[in-house]
């Protein structure tokens, strides 16, 4: 393999495990739950906005059906008064009225499904926001737990060059050296006081000790072959 080779295959592998290191499924998890939060806010501000397009042409359809209404009534009075011309003026604008009814009908008929089909594309996110909430928490506590793990192998294993269990036998040395070391002095400092030597005369002038006694007894048995009184 060529030198070139050599160095990307380093390369790539130091950017892979740099991006291992900063990634965090978790926080990518809730990234994931932000985002789709955001989308869902766009579309219901989408579907604000087509409503109120959709109450506004029903307003527009019910107001045009009223004077198409109104123009018919307005001829019947006007036939029945003798006034033909004001009749067929009146019918004129029912017809008017009537197909500018019809018109904003059929836009409305339009946009009405569209509306329907958003409320249930908008209910579809909030039910997958909430699925991806529920494992969103589980990643969270999965990771938790694999982190005290990793916590936990390090501290058994001495992985990363924390060995507890050395340094905790070093820290048991320090102190063992340090008792004896005291223990030296102390019997320096008595040899130099002459408390050593004082404590070996001293020890001269006790009594008879216990095989002293014994021994005593057992030649004063031997000479009188009895125990004296």
């Amino acid at each position: 393999m060529s030198l070139f080779a050599n160095i990307s295959r380093t390369i790539k592998g130091l950017l892979n495990d740099a991006a291992d290191s900063v990634q965090d499924p978790s926080r990518d998890a809730r990234q994931i739950i932000r985002e789709l939060d955001s989308s869902i806010g766009r579309a219901e501000n989408s579907l604000i906005e087509i409503q109120a397009q959709v109450a506004n042409q029903r307003s527009k359809r019910d107001a045009a059906d009223e004077k198409a209404r109104k123009y018919a009534e307005g001829a019947m009075r006007a036939l029945k008064n003798g006034d033909e011309t004001l009749a067929r003026e009146a019918l004129a604008a029912q017809a008017a009225a009537e197909g500018e009814r019809d018109q904003l009908a059929a836009e409305f008929a339009k946009v009405e499904p569209s509306v329907a089909n958003l409320r249930e594309q908008i209910a579809n996110m909030r039910k997958r926001r909430d699925d991806l909430k529920s494992r969103s928490n589980v990643l969270a506590a999965k990771q938790e737990i694999a982190s005290a793990k990793e916590v936990a192998a390090t501290a058994l294993g001495g992985i990363g060059g924390q060995n507890f269990n050395e340094d905790f036998s070093r820290l048991e040395e320090k102190v063992n050296m340090a008792n004896a070391r005291s223990d030296a002095r102390l019997e320096t400092a008595d040899d130099l006081s002459g408390k050593t030597l004082d404590d070996k005369l001293a020890a001269m002038e006790h009594g008879p000790t216990v095989d002293e006694r014994l021994a005593a007894l057992k030649a004063q048995i031997g000479k009188d072959g009895q125990p004296s009184a």
